[in-house]
């Protein structure tokens, strides 16, 4: 499914999303990967924390759920020798991880979202794939 999105109409988009869910969001810097997450964690899952960024923290837990960013990672090595693989092969929670790549040939996501820039600077192309 692809469907575009603004900033104005992001609340529209719905994902079935059940526990245990991994979501991979993919594409370019500043694309909105966190913004998308946002959403994800607070109309969907119902989050009320402000949802921020995990991009110098690597990772931001709410409640159960969490948000990663791989974006400064190189290799799965790098993951793996900072425990994180217990959080993904616990498989009890809901996981969104932006920047995917390298954790992809272990991990597979219910939901992948490919984001792509429009011409419009509000708006966004999402490819959903779900498994």
């Amino acid at each position: 499914m692809i469907k575009k999105y603004t900033i104005d109409n992001i609340k529209s988009l719905d994902l079935p999303i059940k526990k245990p869910c991994i979501i991979f969001l993919k594409w370019d810097l500043w694309a909105g990967k966190t913004t998308i997450s946002k959403h994800i964690l607070n109309n969907l899952i119902w989050i009320t924390q402000d949802i921020i960024s995990p991009t110098y923290t690597y990772y931001n837990k709410y409640d159960d759920n969490f948000h990663f960013d791989l974006y400064r990672l190189t290799n799965y090595d790098e993951f793996f020798a900072i425990w994180w693989e217990d959080i993904m092969d616990n498989n009890t929670w809901i996981i969104i991880v932006e920047w995917p790549e390298i954790i992809e040939p272990y991990y597979k996501a219910d939901f992948v979202i490919n984001i792509k820039k429009t011409e419009n600077e509000n708006e966004r192309e999402l490819e959903i794939i779900t498994k």
